[in-house]
């Protein structure tokens, strides 16, 4: 009979219609629904942030050289990494092609200690000097061999400027396979952040080492060095100028909207501020730029919503009043092109009359017509004979540098003699951006449906629905999460988790379930992930405050005298985090969950059939397992250390999902244990 009724215990809906619209303020657009509750939250913090940093207008130099001096130190605490001049650029390089009136360089050049960027470098012909711009890519497979990105590196070579071209960290000829098609977000993008870095700093790093290698050449006018690129590529455009003052003129290309467009949106990986509405609007990063010459450019017909003309407008404004109240209104423009997304004919003939005003002082900013120009085929532009050369020359790949930083973390980790646990304890909530619990917490009931309780819990800005199936033994609990909701729980899992006499208490935690968002894009909770970091959370923060919630609202409301959880795959470590935080969890057991976030992928396959996969093959993880600077702070052992109940591994994990051997599983738990015995 038990089996019977338990059949579609998982599958039962809580609420039998659309989702309440809580909160009831916020924002509307038209790629979210309206009536999901995450994306009613998402867009009332995203607007409510955009509100409160709304820029001002600074009236003179001197104000906003203060306000750029205190944002950009804020920022760099933000990228995770650091840039060095004095650091060598150990120039390398494969060889020139030779053309009639320019040649191209194939080189290697060194960003940060042991990490090398591929670029080439294009020349004109005759003795210079001459101005030169800085190109970076978007996210066309290919890099720098594009069909965009070379031309408009052959339409500023033939127009007498000097050009280099830079791939992006983990891209073609620096992805790990080399020449594959690998993308550097998702995954790959966000494993930066458990040892502390992001996308977004190493390729603004690598850029300003781009800008060192331009006025290391005598042939370029050291003063008149520009930057452009499309997309992704303008969004590096955007934030090297920024951060780089050396950069004379900046054209980001088809990447400019707000920052409140991009919490609802969807963006890569690369384009990710930890934090970054709780900081500044994108006009403020603009204003960074002031009041060197900027340009930006997008799309009339662009697919993507947070470039649209519209929201790149909202940021543009507010910049504008600033080149005016410095007297250079000449120095700034937007031009809409009739194209779509991308470094299009129309872009980039408005980026050489842009470039020609402010960097040669020719014309007056009007689009030129483009030189003739024939694109040269990407065999002839490779840096390596064959792919295997890209390790030989040290061109370390996203995935080596985890290993590698990683590995160094938790060695200086493990060597701690002691480990102070109120201490630790505080960083974690830290890490995880974890929100107080509110006082008053209101739970609701609704009428059974085949003998399956139905509720939901109200906790501030969200509510939390579960279903109750009845035990054996009073007062006992167990709560069972899964990272996709409650519906993807196993039937015969629960019959077995229900074995031992408790009422099974199922779940759908923020983002998951009933509450997620409508469609999944870029990978499972890839969009949900990206969009709580811009507003200052996280998602294992999120679902860590619900855990918690829940275990208080079942002390509280059921009585329970026993509550253990369950959690598989990810939410085994949200059971962990929330047995460190709390002493009302008895025991915790992690079903195929990490017993490690240090970087592995001895499975995954980081080439993607679709943009639109929930995995990359081979893999099992989401990016909810990605946290800014956890590897700095410890690992999964310390957090299983701090934990008041019990923790019990079942079929623990690696990283990517490799399941551990018996050896491995006892060198774990002599881990966890040495760990413990550290605590003070």
């Amino acid at each position: 009979m038990q089996k019977k009724t338990m059949k579609n215990f998982a599958s039962v809906k809580v609420w039998n219609f659309d989702l309440p619209p809580y909160p009831r303020e916020g924002l509307f657009h038209l790629d979210m629904s309206p009536y999901c509750q995450v994306n009613r939250l998402l867009t009332f913090e995203a607007g409510r942030l955009a509100q409160l940093h709304q820029l001002d207008v600074m009236k003179d130099r001197k104000a906003l050289a203060e306000f750029q001096t205190g944002l950009r130190a804020r920022l760099w605490e933000k990228f995770g990494c650091r840039y060095d001049s004095t650091l060598p650029l150990k120039v390398k390089k494969f060889g020139t092609v030779r053309k009639k009136d320019f040649s191209i360089t194939k080189l290697i050049y060194q960003s940060r200690p042991g990490i090398f960027v591929t670029a080439l470098l294009y020349v004109p012909s005759g003795r210079g000097p001459f101005p030169a711009v800085l190109q970076m890519h978007g996210h066309n497979p290919e890099g720098k061999f594009g069909e965009n990105p070379q031309s408009m590196s052959l339409a500023l070579v033939r127009s007498g400027y000097v050009c280099l071209t830079v791939d992006a960290f983990g891209t073609y000829e620096r992805a790990d396979i080399c020449y594959s098609m690998q993308k550097h977000g998702n995954v790959l993008g966000s494993s930066l952040l458990n040892i502390g870095e992001t996308l977004m700093g190493a390729q603004i790093v690598d850029n300003m080492r781009g800008i060192d290698l331009l006025q290391s050449l005598p042939n370029v006018k050291k003063d008149r060095i520009g930057a452009t690129g499309a997309s992704g590529g303008g969004n590096q455009t955007m934030w090297l100028s920024a951060m780089d003052t050396r950069v004379a003129a900046a054209m980001p290309v088809v990447s400019v909207g707000s920052f409140e467009s991009y919490v609802y949106g969807m963006n890569c990986i690369c384009e990710l501020l930890p934090d970054g509405l709780t900081i500044t609007e994108e006009s403020g990063i603009l204003a960074l730029i002031a009041p060197r010459p900027l340009r930006i450019g997008n799309a009339l017909y662009d697919c993507n919503h947070d470039f649209s003309v519209a929201q790149m407008l909202r940021t543009y404004h507010p910049v504008e009043r600033i080149y005016w109240n410095l007297g250079v209104p000449q120095n700034i423009s937007f031009n809409v092109a009739d194209r779509v997304h991308g470094m299009t004919d129309r872009q980039r003939e408005s980026a050489l009359g842009f470039f020609a005003f402010a960097l040669k002082g020719e014309g007056n900013g009007n689009p030129l017509p483009e030189p003739e120009y024939e694109l040269i085929p990407e065999e002839d532009l490779h840096l390596f004979r064959k792919p295997s050369e890209r390790k030989e020359n040290q061109v370390r790949s996203i995935q080596e540098h985890c290993r590698i930083v990683g590995g160094e973390l938790r060695k200086k980790y493990l060597k701690r003699k002691n480990i102070p646990a109120n201490t630790a304890v505080k960083e974690l909530k830290a890490l995880l951006r974890l929100p107080s619990l509110p006082a008053e917490i209101q739970l609701h009931r609704y009428a059974e449906i085949d003998g399956t309780g139905r509720a939901a819990l109200e906790i501030g800005n969200h509510t939390i629905p579960f279903l109750i199936r009845k035990g054996t033994v009073p007062g006992k609990f167990r709560l069972v999460l899964h990272p996709e909701g409650k519906g993807a729980l196993d039937r015969n899992f629960l019959e077995e988790t229900a074995s031992d006499g408790s009422t099974l208490i199922l779940p759908d935690l923020f983002g998951t379930g009933e509450t997620a968002q409508p469609n999944h894009t870029i990978g499972l909770h890839h969009q949900f992930f990206r969009q709580l970091l811009w507003i200052g959370r996280s998602l294992t923060g999120e679902w860590t405050f619900d855990l918690l919630a829940l275990t208080r609202m079942l002390k509280k409301d059921f009585k329970a005298k026993e509550i253990h959880v369950t959690g598989l795959l990810e939410t085994g470590f949200t059971a962990i985090c929330a047995n460190a935080l709390t002493e009302i969890i008895d025991s915790v057991t992690a079903v195929n969950s990490p017993e490690s976030l240090c970087f592995d992928a001895r499975t995954v396959n980081f080439i993607a059939k679709s943009p639109f996969e929930k995995f990359l093959p081979g893999a099992i993880y989401s990016l909810a397992l990605s946290i800014p600077g956890f590897l700095e702070w410890g690992d999964v052992s310390l957090v299983a250390a701090l934990g008041h109940g019990t923790t019990d591994f079942i079929s623990p994990r690696t990283s990517d999902g490799t399941p551990l051997t018996k050896t491995e599983i006892r060198e774990m738990n002599k881990e966890i244990a040495k760990i413990r015995g550290k605590l003070v």
